[in-house]
C-alpha cells in the first residue's frame, strides 16, 4: 500500500442532530429486536459543501478545509416516504495536498478524496447513535461522489483563478522599482555656551 497525495490532518464535527420519527413503523420481520432494513429509494437528501484554502497559498494551494453538510429531514420527503430518523450533520476535514496535480485535477483530487472521508465519519456516527435508538441501527447508503466532484471542482477552479488574477493585479509589474522615500532632514540644533 502506498500513501495517497492527501493527508488528513484533522476531521471534526460542527453539527450533529438526530431525531427519532415516532410515526415510522418498522416492517422488518427478520428479527425480534429492531433492526432496520431501509430502502433509500426516493429519499430526498440535502447535501452541500465548501472548499477553502489559506489566502497566502493562492498561487499554489496545499492546505484545504473541506466542509460537508448532509441533511435528511422528514419534512423534505414526498411520495409517502417515512424516515425512521431525521438528521442534520456537518463536518470539516483539514487536508494537506502533497501531490503534483495542478489546476482542475488538484481540486478534483481534493474533493474526490475528502468527500468519502467525511461521509464515512458521518455514516459511522449515525450508525453508532441509532444503534441505541428506538428503531434500531440505521446505515446510510454507500454513495459515489463522482457527479458532485465533477460539478464542484470546476467552480473551485474558477474561484481560484479569479483570486490568483486579482492578487497578480495588485502586484507591481516586473522590473518595477519603487522610489525611495524622501529622507527628512533634521533641523540644525545650535548649541550655546552659557554659564
Amino acid at each position: 500500500m502506498n500513501p495517497g497525495a492527501i493527508f488528513l490532518s484533522r476531521l471534526e464535527f460542527v453539527r450533529f442532530e438526530v431525531e427519532v420519527n415516532r410515526d415510522y413503523v418498522n416492517r422488518s420481520e427478520n428479527s425480534v429486536f429492531p433492526q432496520l432494513e431501509f430502502d433509500f429509494h426516493n429519499v430526498t437528501f440535502d447535501l452541500g459543501s465548501n472548499l477553502d484554502y489559506p489566502e497566502e497559498e493562492v498561487g499554489d494551494p496545499r492546505h484545504f478545509t473541506l466542509s460537508l453538510k448532509l441533511s435528511i429531514r422528514q419534512e423534505k420527503q414526498s411520495d409517502g416516504v417515512v424516515l425512521p430518523y431525521s438528521f442534520n450533520i456537518e463536518g470539516v476535514a483539514y487536508l494537506h495536498f502533497r501531490g503534483s496535480d495542478e489546476g482542475l485535477m488538484r481540486f478534483k483530487y481534493v474533493r474526490g478524496t475528502g468527500y468519502p472521508m467525511l461521509y464515512s465519519a458521518f455514516r459511522e456516527q449515525i450508525a453508532n447513535f441509532t444503534s441505541r435508538s428506538e428503531h434500531g441501527l440505521w446505515f446510510l447508503p454507500s454513495p459515489t461522489f463522482t457527479k458532485m466532484v465533477d460539478e464542484n471542482a470546476p467552480q473551485d477552479l474558477l474561484k481560484w483563478e479569479a483570486a490568483k488574477n486579482s492578487r497578480e493585479d495588485d502586484m507591481p509589474p516586473v522590473g518595477f522599482k519603487p522610489k525611495p522615500a524622501p529622507v527628512k532632514k533634521k533641523a540644525a540644533v545650535r548649541k550655546s555656551n552659557s554659564a
